[in-house]
């Protein structure tokens, strides 16, 4: 397998779980699932978002997305309101259907998009639902096959793959192998027991908006600079907007209050290099 590296585009790729209020099931039949997948094509459609891995157990579903540059509390927020309002309906139901916020996670390497994605593929097996990934008929892996049941317009299968090989059937048969050998090595954000394991590489990862007012000011201290120069130095504030979105899970609308109160949709188009 070649070398993998550091992933440096300004877009974020996350690993996000949303699970079912109190734990409870959010798909109680096929149709149920193929709805969510159908949710998730118009979806990307909307937003233009890259879906690289998923899998849809009873009661939580993996999502492996690239925003593209979008808020991705704003597409999880469509996702899950569009779905609810047709499971609701469904079976003549009310109230939540998914608990609090979903759970997320950035990669930053490429060796760890491998990772969570061969771990989004075991999910199943690890559940002891099937023997081996590609007998499970609701997860992505399929589509990395190019298998029967797969969802070639909805996954975007390429960046993995090409780490393989540039060759479709060398990079289809080391990925396979890939994710049946796969030993997870390290923690992985995870549902079990109510547990979410984050990963965290950098010491200055940002956890919350508070510590990002923290952080921003300690920048600009360093610097000799105040929070009114953010304005005058558009160049200054484009590296700051780029250091709070590479290392946190701020929305781009926090981002852009905490950098001077520019829009969320300014902020897109700075980090976009517009």
């Amino acid at each position: 397998m070649p070398r993998v590296a550091r992933i440096k585009a300004e877009n974020q790729i996350y690993h996000i779980i949303q699970r079912g209020n109190e734990r409870k099931n959010i798909f109680l039949s096929d149709d149920d699932k193929v709805r969510f997948l159908d949710t998730l094509e118009r979806m990307k459609e909307k937003y233009n978002f890259k879906l690289e891995a998923y899998c849809l157990m009873d009661n939580h579903v993996h999502l492996l997305v690239e925003d593209n540059g979008n808020d991705i509390s704003r597409i999880m927020k469509s996702i899950n309101v569009s779905y609810a309002y047709y499971f609701n309906h469904a079976y003549k139901r009310v109230g939540h259907l998914f608990q609090d916020r979903f759970k997320s996670e950035i990669i930053q390497e490429d060796s760890y998009l491998l990772s969570v994605s061969a771990y989004i593929h075991n999910n199943p097996v690890k559940a002891k639902m099937v023997e081996l990934p590609e007998e499970y008929k609701w997860s992505s892996f399929n589509d990395y096959l190019l298998r029967e049941n797969s969802q070639k317009e909805l996954v975007d299968t390429e960046r993995i793959l090409g780490m393989f090989s540039s060759s479709r059937k060398t990079a289809v048969e080391k990925y396979y192998n890939y994710v049946l050998k796969y030993e997870a090595k390290e923690a992985v954000l995870d549902v079990e027991e109510d547990k979410v394991i984050l990963r965290r590489e950098s010491i200055d990862y940002i956890e919350s908006l508070e510590v990002a007012e923290k952080f921003l000011q300690n920048k600009l201290n360093n610097l000799k600079k105040g929070k009114d120069d953010l304005a005058k130095d558009k160049e200054l504030r484009r590296e700051m907007i780029i250091k709070l979105r590479r290392n946190s899970c701020l929305t781009l609308k926090e981002i852009g209050e905490l950098v001077g109160g520019i829009s969320q949709s300014m902020v897109c188009k700075i980090l976009k290099g517009n």
